[in-house]
């Protein structure tokens, strides 16, 4: 599977393109510029793009990224180039959840995301050194998945995660690329890698129903199956969302997973019914 780039980083990086202009020529001369800005309450990250060009060609381009508190300029105490590490930063689906997620830029490895956040009415920067991909597993949004972790933006808990697809691999795909839900007990994630329904034979003979596999992953164990399920009668779990108002949404799908507690108390999944197992 192939790296994951986030939606964030693909979305500020076309702005900076339309921003700073695509091309080396210019119909006028002067100065130009654009801000990005993503705000939730007090807080706000800015990125402003400043081109200045000739009547030929742009001379000089840079983009200057700030961080904002109640209307004015922040950093952490001892680091005023904080806001430099980043791209853009995303927020919570929650509208009540005063929060900025951001992930590293390029320039820093590991990669890790940071959650600026109001705490007894003063900002505070977390770090999560979990990757900077992960997604929203609700729109309560308070916790994220990452490959190997759950994380709760307002309480720091952290919960382990094994068994995750391809969690291991140094250049492995993102939750966000495949997850499309997980149990109310965060014991269970739904994983999809079909990006076509088939049509398949079943019981010797061809049918015209279209199926798809799913990955069912006891993240408690680190196992999982891959199971059959109808993409005739659920097809929805292909449906998506767009990124909206700075907030990059974790998997519709969620919404229409039914789960129901077994003899252990651990949630199933009911909706949509799993069938046969498949062969790994």
């Amino acid at each position: 599977m192939k790296n994951n780039i986030s939606n964030s980083a693909i979305l500020f990086a076309l702005w900076l393109f339309l921003a700073l202009g695509c091309g080396g020529t210019s119909s006028g001369s002067g100065e130009s510029s654009s801000d990005r800005v993503n705000e939730r309450g007090r807080l706000k990250f800015v990125a402003s793009a400043t081109s200045i060009h000739t009547n030929t060609r742009s001379i000089y381009r840079s983009v200057s990224r700030s961080f904002y508190v109640d209307g004015k300029e922040w950093s952490p105490e001892g680091e005023p180039d904080f806001a430099e590490r980043f791209e853009a930063c995303d927020t919570s689906p929650n509208p009540n959840i005063e929060v900025l997620l951001c992930g590293s830029g390029f320039g820093e490895e590991p990669k890790s995301t940071y959650v600026l956040r109001m705490k007894n009415d003063k900002p505070e920067v977390k770090k999560i050194e979990a990757g900077n991909d992960g997604t929203w597993i609700d729109d309560d949004g308070r916790w994220l998945i990452f490959k190997k972790l759950y994380y709760n933006i307002e309480t720091d808990e952290k919960i382990e995660i094994k068994g995750m697809p391809f969690a291991d691999a140094e250049y492995g795909s993102s939750p966000r690329t495949y997850m499309l839900g997980v149990s109310p007990d965060k014991k269970t994630v739904v994983t999809i890698f079909d990006s076509i329904p088939r049509t398949e034979t079943k019981n010797g003979k061809e049918g015209t129903e279209e199926f798809l596999t799913l990955w069912i992953v006891d993240t408690e164990k680190g196992e999982f199956e891959k199971r059959k399920v109808s993409f005739t009668k659920n097809s929805w779990l292909n449906d998506h969302q767009q990124p909206y108002d700075d907030v990059i949404p974790p998997p519709v799908t969620w919404k229409k997973f039914v789960w129901k507690k077994d003899e252990n108390g651990m949630d199933r999944l009911t909706v949509p019914q799993l069938l046969e197992k498949v062969e790994r």
